[in-house]
């Protein structure tokens, strides 16, 4: 008999068959915060957690470009958390699926395991009814198969020394390798089905989702990128120019360089090094200025998309009373004008 698929939404069920989360542990919280960050319940109006889900497990953004995901990322499993902690990564924890086993330099996003994917009945009354959802929840549980396998890594998902704990509390290694076969059913990592395309890559690197999100969208996302994580713009400038610095010293030592070929018996008469030396002269002088310039355009680009943001999130999140409030005041002033 062949699998079932994903879009059979009827048929789906819960990926295990037992439940490890101990007895009256929270499933989802309260509230949560939307894309505009805007809190919201996470029980609908109807008792679903429909809405709240598909916030919690999106990851559209990279299904997006999933034909690109190669550059940013493999298609094998991610590695486990002791082998993270080898490399040199340390953990940060993010809440956003989109950005969950992204790195960047010496830092990896990780969001938490969430109690409710360890709850068979609350797969099949939330998330088996909807295949997309299905497959981001099954896809985000894969990934914690990767991630914590070994007995090392279950302590370092356990431990919130440096870190919030990355599993649900109360649960024991052993009920947690229970749970691993439980969910995998004698499936290979490779061929496991019904999972969201993301999750068929490991770790991706967030300055090359950048790239791909600038040159695939153009202007849409230029400034930003895929992930815009700078506050300031001293921070901004550390990351993305330091290597200026390196440029401009390279620079001075052949400027150095040349200097001291132009006092040699060698060269003090070569016509082909005195051409070169006065066009890497100018060039040392205008190459900072038009270096400024370009990072002063940047800056002020920059400046600008965050203005405009500011602006168009404040017009859009305004209050009515506060609206009507603010147009009685400018009435007013008008009448005491005569206008």
């Amino acid at each position: 008999m062949g699998s079932i698929s994903a879009t059979q939404t009827g048929l789906l069920v819960a990926p295990f068959e037992n439940s490890i989360l101990p007895t009256g542990s929270v499933l989802v919280p309260v509230m949560y915060q939307d894309k505009t960050y805007k809190c919201k319940k996470s029980e609908g109006p109807k008792g679903g957690f429909r809405e709240f889900l598909r916030h919690d497990l999106d990851v559209s953004r990279l299904t997006d470009v999933e034909q690109h995901l190669w550059w940013a990322g493999m298609r094998k499993a991610a590695r486990p958390l002791h082998r993270q902690v080898m490399m040199g990564r340390g953990v940060v924890i993010t809440e956003q699926a989109d950005l969950h086993l992204t790195w960047r330099g010496s830092r990896i996003y990780i969001k938490p395991l969430p109690g409710y994917l360890l709850d068979a009945d609350f797969w099949d009354r939330n998330i088996c009814p909807d295949s997309g959802l299905f497959e981001s929840a099954k896809g985000f549980l894969l990934s914690y198969i990767w991630l914590v396998f070994n007995e090392s890594d279950f302590q370092m998902a356990m431990d919130n020394s440096d870190h919030p704990r990355l599993l649900p509390e109360g649960i024991t290694y052993q009920e947690w390798c229970s749970f691993i076969v439980d969910f995998m059913k004698g499936y290979d990592f490779e061929d496991i089905e019904q999972i969201n395309p993301r999750y068929r890559f490991g770790e991706l690197r967030l300055n090359r989702l950048n790239s791909i999100y600038r040159i695939k969208f153009g202007t849409q996302h230029l400034i930003r990128g895929y992930f815009y994580d700078y506050h300031e713009f001293g921070t901004f400038l550390e990351e993305n120019f330091a290597w200026i610095l390196t440029f401009f010293g390279y620079v001075a030592i052949v400027l150095t360089a040349m200097q001291v070929g132009l006092a040699t018996k060698q060269l003090v008469d070569n016509d082909a090094f005195h051409d070169a030396s006065y066009g890497f002269t100018v060039f040392s002088i205008a190459s900072p200025l038009v270096a400024v310039g370009v990072i002063g355009l940047i800056l002020f680009i920059t400046a600008i998309d965050n203005i405009i943001k500011a602006s168009n999130h404040e017009r859009d999140n305004i209050r009515p009373e506060k609206q009507a409030t603010n147009d009685l005041g400018v009435a007013q002033r008008r009448d005491s004008l005569g206008v």
